[in-house]
């Protein structure tokens, strides 16, 4: 073991495209599919097609930004690398954060998700699921990003199956049997307030970003997969929507079922009992593969801040052998597992899953607000740059991107104050952190100093990229 970097194992990457885009799908189809969009079919009927699609839309945005990002910056660090390409050290490091805490909170969400599931079926307290699930998976991605790999395509191809299976017998049953005129009574507000619940169902993409220094040929198949697995995502959820829709207005859902349990109502009445088995079987499966996505992107995000001394050097630590950010890999689960078993004393099972998902979802819009402004910022630092990929009717597109991602963040805070609070006092330790432990401040000068030099340091830097692209032009 040592702490040599990724870039001197580039002979070994070992993700291909369709494992690429497995994590993507994987990552993005989970809790959303199996509670969120039953809930929304529920509360506005035929205008959850319409949230979905909004929902979509803006995290089509943001995968655009991604893709045009991934052509010119591969590194393991994703979204946290796009930002501090162009910001100030300090800038990058609150995107870093952000992104460090997304995937910490999402990460302990699904492994609690993947608990309860399997609690239903054995009456187990779920943490004992939970605690294996984050166990065996921080040892799957110990043992190599091919073998994290693997298990996310199998997972994935297991997980679409069922839905497809759910979506046939869908259409034989009820068919496309909506109420359009609920499109029209739907209020504006209430449509984006469901969105911005809806928009963490797509976030998942970005850890396609984190493949950078694992994927073959990354310029390309970054973008690529991104893409794809966003429409593929997106017309998943529209039909499994409409199936929803359609169940409900036929009155096969009881009014007062949970919100996760009315896709396993409809399923039930498409193909009985069994039918509803084999939905809890994807979405454990589903908390599978997400949970998977989860700690790749997070270990990955805090081995590339370690490189930066963003983060304790502790983070950096590598794996000859197996390739790995091992030390980043164990603690982003043991943190993740932390988390979860601390909340379990305090909280109930349902306001465990509420407040990690809302987490998860401020610390990412906020992250993919910057992100979309940063492609703004870089396209106006190297207007000459080779890019094989553009974002198309900029600059309307990544402003679109940043507001939404903006409201939808702020949405989120207004829901609920109390989790906004800690995820301010969370970002402000983030910070503290950054300034008293990692730059040593102990007065207001040191503090102006630090802030000076990270602005000075970037504008060098953007001159020095500025003059070495130049040179690469004209050659």
């Amino acid at each position: 073991m040592s702490d040599s970097t990724f870039e001197d194992k580039k002979d070994k990457r070992s993700v291909g495209f369709v494992t690429a885009l497995a994590f993507g799908i994987g990552g993005m189809i989970g809790g959303g599919i199996f509670a969120l969009s039953g809930e929304v079919a529920r509360m506005v009927g035929s205008g959850a097609i319409l949230v979905f699609l909004l929902a979509a839309l803006s995290a089509i945005v943001s995968g655009l930004v991604y893709s045009e990002f991934s052509t010119i910056i591969t590194s393991a660090g994703g979204g946290y690398s796009f930002v501090q390409e162009v910001f100030p050290e300090i800038f990058g490091f609150v995107a870093g954060w952000w992104f460090l805490l997304a995937y910490t909170f999402a990460g302990s969400f699904y492994a609690g998700i993947f608990g309860k599931y399997l609690e239903i079926i054995t009456g187990i307290h779920y943490l004992f699921f939970s605690i294996i699930l984050v166990i065996s998976f921080c040892l799957i991605n110990y043992l190599g990003a091919k073998e994290s790999g693997l298990s996310e395509l199998l997972l994935v191809l297991i997980k679409l199956s069922i839905i497809f299976m759910f979506i046939l017998l869908g259409f034989s049953q009820v068919g496309f049997n909506l109420n359009w005129e609920e499109l029209l009574h739907v209020a504006p507000m209430e449509v984006i307030f469901l969105t911005s619940a809806t928009f963490v169902a797509f976030q998942g993409f970005d850890v396609i970003a984190t493949l950078g220094q694992d994927l073959k040929n990354p310029e390309k198949n970054i973008s690529r997969a991104i893409v794809y697995s966003l429409i593929s995502v997106t017309i998943i959820y529209i039909i499994v929507v409409i199936l929803e829709c359609s169940a409900i207005k036929l009155g096969l859902v009881p009014s007062d079922a949970q919100s996760e349990y009315i896709i396993l109502y409809v399923m039930g009445n498409f193909a009985g009992s069994w039918g509803e088995l084999i939905l809890i079987f994807a979405a454990v499966v589903s908390a599978m593969s997400a949970y998977n996505a989860t700690i790749y992107a997070g270990s990955r995000i805090g081995y590339t801040m370690g490189e930066n001394r963003a983060l304790p050097r502790i983070f950096r630590l590598y794996h000859q052998k197996f390739n790995t950010p091992y030390a980043s890999i164990i603690l982003s689960g043991g943190i993740s597992l932390g988390i979860l078993i601390i909340l379990t004393l305090f909280l109930s099972p349902e306001m465990i899953t509420i407040a990690l998902g809302q987490l998860s979802g401020l610390a990412f819009a906020f992250s993919f607000a910057m992100v979309n402004l940063s492609l703004i910022v870089h396209r106006s630092l190297f207007p000459n740059i080779d890019r094989l990929f553009k974002v198309p009717f900029y600059p309307i597109l990544p402003i679109y991107g940043v507001l939404t991602a903006f409201l939808f963040g702020l949405i989120t805070a207004l829901e609920n104050i109390i989790l906004f609070l800690i995820f301010i006092l969370l970002s402000i330790a983030g910070v503290g952190y950054y300034l008293f432990l990692m730059k040593e401040v102990r007065s207001y000068h040191q503090f102006i100093n630090i802030l000076t030099g990270d602005f000075n340091r970037a504008k060098e830097a953007i001159s020095l990229r500025k003059i070495l692209n130049e040179i690469k032009r004209k050659e």
